[in-house]
């Protein structure tokens, strides 16, 4: 038996697609409820583009959505956790960084911003960019911290944290 979500996808509990949907017949019942925050804000662009291309906003707004529910569960930081549960909204991995698991939700959030327009990605960008170099740069580079205290979890940095001087840029 699939869920169906996929079919309406204005129906996820919290804006937040999972990880994986088969696009024939939906999620399969044994798909993880968690998802990456990189997973959840890198439909933007994709479903933005096809919006436009067949006059139907629902595409958009179901990104948009993803990136709301993302940006809402922000800590008081302005800081984004690794990994999240779709169902409940709660974190489940609290690791902040630019890298693995986060890197596309900067990424996506200002290249949305850059293709169509919308302020509402400017301003997401802008934001989580001030925390991310208050919080994350530790010269020379960015390390993982706690996203509700800002306590280092992680001192070493890895590869997927490369395209971060292309986004500053």
């Amino acid at each position: 038996m699939m869920i169906s979500y996929f079919i309406c996808p204005l129906t996820w509990p919290r804006g937040i697609p999972f990880g994986s949907v088969n696009l024939l017949y939906g999620v399969d019942d044994d798909e993880s409820k968690i998802t990456s925050t990189a997973g959840g804000g890198t439909l933007t662009l994709e479903f933005g583009v096809l919006s436009r291309l067949t006059n139907n906003t629902v595409f958009e707004q179901v990104a948009k959505n993803s990136v709301r529910g993302i940006w809402a569960r922000r800590s008081k930081l302005n800081l984004v956790g690794a990994h999240i549960n779709v169902f409940t909204g709660e974190w489940t991995q609290k690791d902040a960084g630019i890298g693995t698991s986060i890197d596309s939700f900067y990424e996506y959030v200002l290249k949305a911003y850059l293709l169509f327009g919308d302020e509402e990605y400017l301003y997401v960008f802008q934001e989580a960019y001030k925390a991310a170099m208050h919080y994350l740069h530790h010269d020379p580079w960015y390390i993982e911290v706690n996203m509700n205290s800002g306590a280092t979890v992680w001192p070493l940095f890895n590869s997927l944290q490369a395209f971060w001087p292309g986004l500053q840029i």
